[in-house]
């Protein structure tokens, strides 16, 4: 009962602290970034390998050590996905719309099939499919793309029920989230939804790659749960509480590879048939069983199958396009190609960034780059002095460089296009390029009481500040990403030259 009781108090609080990681509060996101993201084994993992960090190393250590001594524990106890099915099996069965658990064979060819596809995937340069099926990711665009943009709408609702009051406060920006990203993100919401009502932990030991391969791990574990056929008394109790449905009272044997370490078993076994114990070493024959044999194959011609695909892929017109002409990327991510590579889409900056210049995409950046966030400087722009992104990303995919660094740092180039442009075709003054640009990369040239745009581009720095303000439509400014970031130049207030034909400044030049 103490296990339980500890399982659901603690699974409980690391989810409300999920769910104000993803609130879209800077400060407390950033705090709450180095603490819950080390502990999710997708980030923790990615950022060893990519960014090593001592924080993220010890999460990954710490993940690997508890399920090699308690199994599969991470599931209930961290993964805050786990914990949102949890809260929909609980609900659903105090409702009674669930029918009572049995025990279930497990879909072995499709979880390995998934588990083999989605690291094969990951070490062609793919993360696709660990955009799509991570728990933690998967979680953070519930929360970003549903829960935050509901609260905002909430929020901003009940200020205009204050104003017969004459109370004014600022309404909340959302979001954008486009209709096929927010179709995605809600299709998965309905298959976990469904699968939690009807089938329990079904996603977790059949979808999920974090599951499987923690579950592999947890055949060796220590410490695991088993089941004293002798004294059992049949009841079944033990079977319909199991929410992995791995147990099987016929057999008297509970698959701890699928077996999500709820302890539920204990609390319902009234005789202590089921106990939680020191696993006994079974003697090693020094032979593969043919299932063994078969999943190795199998995962060797997955593998083979995939880089075959790939390379294909890489002939396709638009996927060669969507590389060569990538998204802007935020600062702090270096490259489109990196950016790709290392984003697990689980859209944390997006629900940080305060203008809402990040948007989910569902395919901007290629096949392999599924719900990555890109810059949509049409919606908004990036906060001169803001580095939120950077602060919070868990995977390094976007790099804390530094609000100083971020402030030089070359995400894309603003090209003038003078032909549509109201100044140049009708000669009539505008400026509100000009007047947004932070860098003063936007200078003017005077004729005749007309001033004329041009572009500094060593100062730009490709914030989109400029092509948000530009009022023509399609808008006469606009902003290409740099394959890779460089530096921009500090711009430098000159002296002002007696009949000098340019004004430069800090000031708007009229």
């Amino acid at each position: 009962m103490t296990l339980i009781k500890t399982r659901r108090i603690l699974s409980f609080a690391i989810f409300i602290l999920f769910v104000l990681l993803f609130a879209g509060a800077e400060k407390m996101s950033a705090v709450l970034s180095g603490i819950l993201p080390p502990l999710q084994f997708v980030p923790a993992l990615l950022r060893t390998l990519t960014e090593p960090d001592v924080v993220f190393l010890a999460g990954l250590a710490f993940i690997l050590l508890i399920t090699m001594l308690f199994g599969r524990v991470y599931c209930s106890f961290l993964c805050p996905l786990g914990t949102l099915q949890d809260l929909l099996i609980a609900g659903s069965k105090r409702l009674g719309l669930r029918p009572a658990p049995s025990y279930a064979k497990p879909l072995n060819a499709l979880r390995y099939g998934l588990l083999v596809l989605t690291v094969a995937t990951a070490l062609f340069g793919s993360l696709s499919l660990t955009c799509l099926l991570d728990p933690y990711s998967l979680a953070g665009r519930m929360l970003t793309h549903f829960l935050q943009p509901l609260a905002a709408h909430a929020y901003n609702l009940s200020i205009l029920a204050l104003k017969p009051f004459d109370l004014y406060l600022h309404p909340k920006q959302t979001t954008f989230i486009p209709l096929a990203v927010l179709a995605t993100t809600g299709g998965f919401v309905l298959l976990v939804s469904v699968l939690a009502l009807g089938h329990g932990r079904l996603y977790c030991n059949t979808i999920c790659p974090v599951g499987t391969l923690l579950g592999l791990l947890s055949r060796a574990s220590v410490f695991h749960l088993a089941l004293d056929p002798k004294a059992c008394l049949a009841c079944r109790r033990c079977e319909s509480a199991c929410k992995a449905a791995c147990l099987d009272p016929q057999t008297a044997t509970i698959d701890m590879s699928r077996c999500v370490g709820c302890f539920n078993c204990l609390d319902a076994c009234s005789s202590g048939v089921i106990r939680y114990q020191q696993r006994r070493r079974q003697p090693d024959t020094g032979r593969w069983s043919p299932s063994r044999r078969r999943f190795l194959l199998g995962g060797i011609a997955v593998a083979s199958g995939f880089w075959a695909l790939n390379a294909n892929l890489r002939e396709v017109p638009g996927v060669r396009e969507a590389g060569a002409n990538p998204p802007v990327t935020p600062p702090g991510s270096i490259s489109a190609q990196r950016f790709t590579q290392t984003c697990t889409a689980c859209s944390l900056c997006v629900s940080v960034c305060p203008t809402r210049v990040l948007t989910p995409t569902i395919a901007a950046f290629g096949i392999s780059g599924l719900l990555q966030p890109k810059m949509n400087y049409e919606k908004s722009y990036c906060d001169y002095e803001c580095d939120a992104c950077g602060r919070v990303c868990p995977t390094g995919a976007i790099l804390p460089i530094g609000l100083a660094e971020k402030k030089l740092t070359q995400i894309g180039e603003a090209e003038l296009l003078k032909d549509i442009c109201v100044v140049y075709v009708d000669d009539r003054n505008c400026g509100a390029c000009g007047e947004v640009c932070p860098t003063h990369a936007i200078h003017f040239t005077e004729k005749e009481t007309i001033l004329y745009p041009e572009i500094d581009h060593q100062y730009c720095i490709g914030c989109g500040a400029c092509q948000l303000a530009c009022p023509t439509t399609p808008r006469s400014i606009v902003v290409h990403a740099r394959g890779i970031h460089k530096k921009a130049r500090e711009y430098v207030h000159p002296e002002t030259s007696a009949g000098s034909g340019t004004t430069t400044g800090p000031d708007f030049p009229f």
